[in-house]
């Protein structure tokens, strides 16, 4: 037991109903390979809008959601060894799964599972650390799952393919660029014009502007065969616009991050990047990038806490404001909550 009696959560108590409702919170009591967190923040993600108005997943109301959290270790399972107390720390709830109420992210103090948790060096703030698990996770299945890529690591040796990451702002696509770098791959994303700069100071090696027009026939031609794909936005007309690209240069699988429609395109499988997967279906991706690569890559430097994040402060109260800007979309920017004061 943690002995923790104080916890706070943010809940939602029916669908669709808001805002969501402070209230006390579950009593932590982690499993032996989880990790309990003194949440300092906590960012908002779409599937939070999605989880409040129509859930994809049967929930208990009510309930408190939520996946991003960043802050420092304050219990531990009996069986973790890769933390210790006071230790700085961002990590993913499995929550949305696993359907545990303590293993949710908006709450005074979240639990996660140890392979879903990094340390965070004292050179990366934890309001920035904030802004990657959900978004390491996500990209990690797209590229390490469904891509099957080598894993990352600090100095990886150069494969001589590409991937392109389409949405290479968002906060998955972000991660993508860094991580598919840190597999050996070169890098082509697509971008609004406003964010190329953005983009290339990630590692991209070429930017293409998704508002061009000619944008699909100036990728495929920029593309070789055995290239790969990676739709980090996931809407019809994106997942569309991707297929057609993969197909003309091979086929193969689409990781995209919405549920899909099957492919319209013979040699293209549609794969939905389910989040959770590096914590709860195949663990070596989270020990390999949660444990192995990340807490060096951003000791480093050679992986940036991107994107940039945009500060609420007042606590768990203004998480609803968060879920609301989150619905009106952002750009090269991650909708971060402060929690509790943090040093």
């Amino acid at each position: 037991m943690s002995h923790i009696t104080n916890n706070r959560a943010a809940f939602i108590t029916g669908k669709g109903i808001r805002p969501l409702e402070v209230g006390p919170g579950p009593v932590p009591n982690p499993a032996k390979n989880e990790v309990v967190i003194k949440v300092a923040y906590v960012a908002i993600n779409p599937v939070d809008a999605i989880t409040q108005d129509k859930p994809s997943v049967e929930l208990s109301y009510p309930t408190p959601i939520g996946e991003d959290v960043s802050g420092t270790v304050v219990a531990l399972g009996s069986d973790v060894t890769q933390f210790t107390l006071g230790q700085r720390v961002t990590g993913h709830c499995d929550g949305l799964l696993s359907r545990k109420p303590t293993n949710m992210a908006f709450q005074l103090y979240a639990t996660c599972l140890e392979v879903l948790v990094s340390s965070i060096p004292d050179s990366v703030p934890l309001v920035n650390a904030a802004v990657l698990p959900l978004a390491v996770s996500t990209a990690s299945t797209g590229l390490f799952s469904v891509l099957k890529l080598p894993f990352p690591t600090i100095s990886p040796e150069p494969t001589g393919r590409t991937v392109l990451i389409w949405g290479g702002s968002s906060s998955v696509g972000s991660c993508a660029i860094q991580l598919a770098l840190a597999a050996g791959f070169n890098v082509a994303a697509t971008a609004s014009a406003k964010n190329h700069e953005y983009v290339r100071s990630l590692g991209a090696q070429h930017v293409f502007d998704y508002n061009d027009a000619d944008v699909v026939d100036k990728v495929t031609a920029f593309l070789k065969e055995g290239d790969l794909v990676f739709d980090c936005i996931g809407t019809q007309d994106v997942m569309g616009a991707c297929g057609g690209i993969l197909s003309k240069i091979g086929g193969g699988k689409l990781p995209t991050v919405r549920y899909p429609e099957p492919s319209t395109y013979d040699n293209v499988t549609n794969s939905f990047v389910m989040g959770l997967t590096p914590g709860l279906v195949d663990t070596s991706i989270g020990v390999a990038v949660w444990h192995k690569y990340l807490p060096e890559a951003l000791k480093g430097g050679k992986f940036q806490a991107k994107p940039e994040p945009f500060v609420i402060e007042g606590g768990l109260e203004k998480i609803q404001e968060g879920i609301d800007m989150i619905k009106k979309g952002v750009s090269a920017t991650k909708i971060v909550v402060e929690i509790a004061k943090s040093a």
